[in-house]
Formats: structure tokens, C-alpha cells, sequence
């Protein structure tokens, strides 16, 4: 939309220079008439654009876009992560990397699983990190791949 604007204030910047270049000859009405022209060529030409976006808001369509979401899905898993290793980290588990998995191409954010990368820790703090980990991510059991 700004940019839209931008180029009207442009074109009309260079109207005005036209206009103080042109002297009134026969030749410098059929320029000022192209001119007017071009000017509502670059008036009109994001009215399509509009007209489609408010096609589809009246129709209750909704249209998504895909870098929009994988942006959104890889913020938030990387927010899963930061917040589990944060938990363990309080619960005085050091040292533990965690790494989530999810559906790149769906609409909406799902864990697929969840990998815990626990080398160095003793084995039998493991149904502990996994709890953990299964309350921040709100996973099951089943979802947790856990390497020691």
C-alpha cells in the first residue's frame, strides 16, 4: 500500500517537471495526455489486487501464506526448545539438548516428536527428564526419542 502511494507521489513529481519542461505546442498536449494516462495506469493498477482480496474475504475464503506459517511453526518449535531446556536446566539437569520435530507443511503448529540428547547425564534421572519434557511439550511418552 505504501508503495502504491509512493509511486503516485512519484509519478505526479515528475508530471510537475514535465509540465515546467513542456511549452504549448500541439506536441506538448498529446505528451501531457499520454502523461494522464500513465498516471491512471499507476492509479488502477493495484485495484485488481484488491478486488481479489475482497472476493475473498466476502466469499470467507481464507488464503495462508506458506512462509508466513513455516516462519510461525519454526519460531514456535524453536520456543518449545528453549522452554524445555529451560525446564531441565531449573530442575538441575545441565547440559541437555533438545530437538523437536514437526509438520513442516501443516497449517498449524504439531509436534511429531521430540529428540532428547542427554549424553553425560546418569540413566536413571531418565523417566524424570522425560516427564519434563512431555509436560513442556505436551507430548506422550511414545513421542520422546531419548539418547544417552
Amino acid at each position: 500500500m505504501s508503495s502504491w502511494l509512493l509511486s503516485i507521489l512519484g509519478v505526479t513529481a515528475v508530471g510537475v517537471l514535465v509540465e515546467l519542461l513542456l511549452t504549448d505546442s500541439p506536441m506538448s498536449k498529446f505528451v501531457r495526455s499520454i502523461y494522464a494516462f500513465f498516471i491512471l495506469f499507476v492509479i488502477v493498477q493495484p485495484l485488481p489486487g484488491f478486488l481479489k482480496n475482497a472476493s475473498n474475504a466476502v466469499s470467507g475464503e481464507i488464503v495462508l501464506d506458506n512462509e508466513l506459517l513455516l516462519t510461525i511453526n519454526s519460531q514456535s518449535a524453536a520456543a518449545f526448545q528453549r522452554n524445555t531446556e529451560n525446564a531441565l536446566s531449573i530442575a538441575g539437569f545441565e547440559n541437555i539438548i533438545i530437538t523437536i520435530d514437526y509438520d513442516k507443511n501443516a497449517q498449524s503448529f504439531k509436534i511429531k516428536r521430540v529428540y532428547v540428547n542427554a549424553f553425560g547425564t546418569d540413566i536413571k534421572h531418565r523417566a524424570d527428564i522425560i516427564r519434563i519434557v512431555t509436560a513442556v511439550c505436551n507430548v506422550s511418552e511414545e513421542e520422546v526419542e531419548y539418547f544417552v
